[in-house]
């Protein structure tokens, strides 16, 4: 099912569970009852296989020489049977007990973090949920409740709690409380027991998928089409309870912490995310002068939290949040809707939280293990980017060696000139170079990699006079309009701008069909 049709889906069941929610819920049951049908039918045909090679065995054993006879006279036919489905059945069988990877991160118990482990507990108490099998922290901007069976398909669930670190360090306890205590909420069923079934069934459903993927033969050859068929359906009928339900989840995380702090961290979680992207962009342009990563990525994170980031590009990070729409997977609605069902008033939804006052979630959980989680995390970080970060690091003192050599030319040629100018804007942003760009598209105005060039450096300084250089190298060279059509939609759905954003789109789809027809 693509997108589109995905997205029509949905439509057409929100309004239809608005106006008969209880019959929407009974068609969703159903639905649910048809998966483990299928499941059922999985099982029961694995359960045929294994019967079947028992009941040969059973018949050579105890009849002995009629069995026998039989084996010889047929022998070649039963072997063509015996095989095929020996090995189905095998693959069957390890499918069902494949294990999938277990989230990743750092396991962290009682005795490192007491205060993290008695706010759980009582979150669980008063919400009455499971207890988390294991509590990992992870260097990331999150925090999620995971799921996983101990054995494949079966076998008892393991909860997992991820935390992630550098979200910690600039949330006050009570909000990442909150957020955990959201997540949490669809694990305990704050929303309803039927609800709560559903939300694991969907998480479940990806397992399924996951397995049938490891089905070989003709077992394979009849799930896999059934599986694939149903996944898309089972996720957009349930997809409409499933965005109800985290306006429940939302509820569930008030009622622990309060709404002010329940919709101050709804907030932050989106003011910090875009700072601590570019935290990591400002962290990676390093690599020009250094050869190695930062060995100190974390605490350097948590030095620069505890300060207050531009009031202005709160503000923008904040508005462009409000009404942004996630992956059509993503079952979360706005970050306006939810402030709403909390809150009531766009003025409320449009403020700022207040700065963090007392210490972060980070110091009040992990205590006296906070400097060693830190030191942990950005070692491994440190090893994951390193081969990266060398390469990076040997592209940019090439770069340099270029940039050097043909600032040395005394007549440089069209080619090199721009060549000089795009290294240039990548090697020295600090330097405006529109002019030097302007100048050199005046001497050669049918040039579509220098107008090109020019409106991207144009674009990043917010001129919309790019646009229009964009259309110019377009109109030139057919081989610009992929990547000026990705720049120009880049550039509108920055401004919300979408209407307009989406007529590059759609003809960025036109010349991708085209250049598709001619290969």
């Amino acid at each position: 099912m693509d997108i589109d049709k995905f997205h029509s889906m949905v439509a057409r069941l929100e309004l239809e569970s608005a106006r008969a929610p209880r019959q929407y819920r009974v068609k969703v049951a159903m639905l649910a009852l048809l998966g483990f049908a299928i499941l059922g039918l999985v099982l029961a045909t694995v359960g045929f296989g294994l019967v079947a090679l028992v009941g040969i065995a059973g018949a050579m054993l105890f009849t002995g020489g009629a069995a026998l006879l039989l084996l010889l006279k047929l022998g070649k036919l039963l072997f063509l049977l015996a095989i095929p489905l020996w090995f189905t059945l095998k693959s069957a069988v390890q499918a069902l007990f494949i294990r999938l990877p277990a989230p990743a991160g750092r396991d962290i118990t009682r005795a490192e973090a007491p205060a993290l482990f008695d706010a759980l507990e009582d979150m669980r108490r008063r919400m009455k949920g499971p207890r988390f099998h294991h509590v990992l922290v992870v260097n990331e901007v999150n925090a999620a409740v995971v799921q996983r069976p101990a054995f494949g398909l079966v076998g008892w669930p393991r909860n997992y709690l991820l935390l992630g670190l550098p979200l910690l360090e600039c949330v006050a306890p009570d909000e990442a409380l909150a957020i955990v205590a959201h997540e949490y909420g669809h694990l305990a069923g704050a929303h309803g027991r039927f609800s709560a079934f559903i939300y694991r069934l969907r998480h479940t459903w990806g397992t399924v998928q996951a397995y049938m993927e490891h089905f070989q033969g003709w077992l394979g050859r009849l799930v896999l089409p059934l599986v694939r068929w149903y996944g898309p359906y089972f996720n957009a009928y349930t997809y409409v309870l499933a965005r109800a339900d985290e306006y429940r989840a939302d509820a569930a995380s008030a009622e622990l912490v309060g709404p002010h702090s329940a919709a101050h961290a709804l907030k932050r979680v989106n003011l910090i995310a875009p700072r601590y992207e570019q935290f990591l962009q400002h962290t990676y342009q390093r690599a020009g002068d250094e050869a190695l990563p930062p060995r100190d990525l974390l605490q350097r994170w948590a030095s620069e939290a505890c300060t207050a980031a531009a009031e202005a590009d709160m503000k923008t990070w904040l508005d462009g949040a409000l009404d942004r729409e996630g992956h059509f997977t993503d079952t979360h609605p706005t970050l306006r809707a939810r402030l709403a069902a909390l809150f009531e008033g766009a003025q409320v939804a449009a403020a700022l939280p207040p700065a963090l006052e007392g210490v972060p979630a980070s110091q009040a959980w992990f205590g006296n293990a906070l400097p060693g989680l830190r030191r942990e995390l950005q070692e491994q970080w440190s090893m994951q980017v390193a081969e990266g970060w060398g390469e990076r690091h040997a592209e940019v003192c090439k770069q340099r060696a270029r940039l050097q050599e043909l600032r040395a030319m005394p007549e440089p040629d069209r080619d090199a000139r721009l060549e000089l100018l795009r290294l240039a804007l990548q090697l020295e942003p600090g330097n405006d170079l529109r002019a030097a760009l302007a100048a050199f598209n005046a001497a050669y105005p049918a040039h579509a990699p220098g107008l090109y060039t020019e409106a991207l450096a144009r674009l990043d300084k917010d001129e919309r006079e790019g646009l229009a250089l964009l259309e110019r190298a377009m109109e030139i060279d057919a081989e610009a309009i992929k990547p000026a059509c990705e720049r120009a939609y880049a550039y509108l759905c920055e401004r919300k701008e979408t209407e307009f954003a989406e007529e590059y789109a759609e003809r960025w789809r036109r010349q991708d069909a085209l250049e598709a027809g001619r290969a």
